[in-house]
């Protein structure tokens, strides 16, 4: 599963130091064909945006761009909640959802 870079953060990185491709390459164990690739098209292996990391000594975070699924306004509200317990603890909303139950049917009796 290639993630997607930010191309110009890459770029400013590697030209502060006054690194060449060839060089990022080089350090990072990475060809230089991969360089390449990944400043043209701005994605990635997991394991070569570690090793480009490991050469800058910066965190993921700080040059890939985040990829958050978008709802669409025509979802239904099963499809919405699909979407939110993606986005938080699946184990606290599974608890949240059977405190919920539990309650409605100890309010039904």
């Amino acid at each position: 599963m290639e993630m997607q870079l930010n191309v110009q953060r890459l770029k400013e990185l590697r030209e502060s130091k006054a690194w060449s491709q060839s060089h990022l390459a080089e350090i990072a164990g990475v060809s230089l064909r991969t360089i390449q690739r990944i400043e043209k098209s701005g994605f990635a292996s997991p394991e070569s945006i570690k090793s480009i990391c490991a050469s800058y000594d910066i965190q993921i975070a700080d040059i890939c761009l985040s990829e958050q699924p978008k709802v669409e306004a025509t979802d239904t509200l099963l499809n919405i909640v699909r979407f939110k317990v993606k986005q938080r603890d699946k184990k606290a909303t599974l608890i949240s959802f059977l405190l919920a139950f539990v309650i409605a049917f100890v309010l039904t009796y």
